[in-house]
């Protein structure tokens, strides 16, 4: 991706090329002339040409390093964005461990066996019956049977209630301090 933003586009490259061209025959010419014992008002067009030809050189040059010094600027800020994303995934991955934790403990209150938890953890990714059975390679009564299970040893009545009790306490709005 960067080096598409640090190249120079063609039509502007062909541009830049014919103006390099126009300020080199120029100089040579006026070289050329000056050596013939022309005066520099017989070669004001060709001084003219030199001039203009020279300013649109340096803008140019001023140009492209005006985009590489934005181009430094943009991989440094990539480069602190990537330290801030790699510093943030390895907080999600403590996070996600903490609270795989804190699920774990409360499928030990509830009693539940492996193929339960396997179920309500199929359940909160927003699996339907169907595809947990297919995943399971059972049938999709079977899958019902035990989401009614964990729902009885859970104390719910739903798939809601059961992923509300998960994740209820996570999605309250933080308390705002109105002094």
């Amino acid at each position: 991706m960067f080096e598409a933003i640090g190249q120079i586009p063609y039509r502007r490259t062909v541009f830049a090329v014919f103006v390099l061209f126009v300020f080199a025959t120029s100089a040579a010419e006026i070289i050329y002339e000056f050596g013939a014992g022309e005066t520099l008002g017989s070669m004001a067009d060709d001084l003219f040409r030199f001039a203009l030809s020279a300013i649109v050189l340096a803008l140019f040059v001023f140009e492209y390093f005006a985009q590489q010094r934005a181009l430094g600027e943009l991989r440094g800020q990539l480069a602190k964005a990537r330290g801030h994303l790699a510093r943030l995934d390895t907080q999600s991955q403590v996070v996600a461990s903490q609270y795989r934790a804190v699920m774990q403990k409360q499928f030990d209150a509830w009693h539940l066996t492996a193929s339960e938890q396997g179920i309500v953890i199929m359940l909160l990714k927003g699996l339907s019956f169907r595809e947990i059975a297919e995943l399971r390679d059972t049938r999709e009564k079977t899958v019902r049977q035990q989401a009614s299970s964990v729902y009885r040893k859970a104390g719910v009545s739903s798939r809601n209630e059961l992923a509300a009790w998960f994740f209820e306490d996570m999605l309250e709005a933080p308390e705002s301090n109105n002094t």
